[in-house]
């Protein structure tokens, strides 16, 4: 079992380190270490769309007091999907609706600290998810 852990460790070192010349360390830690995954029973507001390149994701969300509360996501998608899905849902919370419906995929691939041209497609697929949930709550009322 010790050859076949060293194996594994050895193939997942060369993928970081090829994931490191085109990504943050923000992108490859949110994408190895995803937060808030899974989806959530008691969310006020939820939704799913899918992307130009077929991924799919899904944003739940908690409000309390005009504020996203807790947010979680699930999705089918790529790396960068799961990196921009993890990333948005630390960055929204504790946000009031008005300021979450007002967040760009500029201002995740910001938050990011960037990402290829290739995939900002997932940035702008997570923040546009989050705000189709958010149109659900109360009505679409901020």
């Amino acid at each position: 079992m010790g050859k076949e852990q060293d194996l594994f460790n050895d193939i997942e070192n060369m993928i970081l380190e090829e994931a490191r010349k085109s990504y943050s360390s923000i992108v490859i830690d949110h994408y190895t270490h995803p937060r808030n995954v899974g989806e959530m029973t008691d969310a006020d507001c939820y939704t799913y769309m899918s992307g130009i390149c077929g991924d799919t994701i899904g944003i739940y969300v908690r409000i309390e007091n005009d504020r996203l509360k807790r947010l979680s996501f699930v999705t089918n998608g790529c790396g960068t999907t799961v990196a921009c899905g993890s990333a948005l849902t630390c960055m929204a919370e504790g946000m009031t609706l008005a300021e979450a419906k007002q967040l760009t995929g500029k201002d995740l691939i910001g938050y990011l600290e960037g990402l290829p041209l290739e995939h900002t497609h997932c940035a702008d697929l997570a923040v546009n998810t989050l705000r189709g949930a958010l149109e659900k709550a109360n009505g679409g009322q901020t």
